[in-house]
């Protein structure tokens, strides 16, 4: 386990389906980034840990907000600040966590064309 009850605040360890929230958010990191299951990869883990707080405490207070609206003459402005419901991690949460297995994995690299030798070879076409 990555995350665990004890290790979210208060408010959201009441929550009456936060042990499916804490379950299905481990479940869900250790889909999308296989080597947060290792134990000695600590500080993975870490961050991992702060992610997955992150989106618990939003799904359990998904729907918690409200609608404001303010009237002057013909115009009216609406602000919804309700949280979005829905126990999916977003996107950009998944990228941050399969990066975190990445390491130093798929970055650029450069391939030597050119002979170790201390002369040059020249090709055969581009010699004078």
């Amino acid at each position: 386990m990555i995350l665990n009850t004890a290790d979210l605040p208060t408010s959201v360890q009441s929550h009456e389906l936060v042990a499916t929230l804490v379950a299905g958010a481990n479940a869900r990191a250790l889909r999308v980034a296989p080597c947060l299951a290792e134990e000695d990869n600590t500080a993975a883990r870490a961050e991992a840990k702060l992610i997955l707080a992150g989106a618990v405490q939003r799904w359990a207070e998904a729907g918690a907000g409200g609608i404001q609206q303010v009237t002057a003459g013909p115009f009216q402005v609406a602000t919804d600040t309700r949280q979005r419901t829905g126990f999916n991690l977003w996107p950009s949460e998944i990228e941050v966590l399969q990066s975190l297995c990445a390491g130093d994995k798929g970055g650029a690299f450069t391939v030597d064309t050119m002979p170790t030798g201390e002369t040059p070879t020249r090709h055969p076409f581009l010699t004078a």
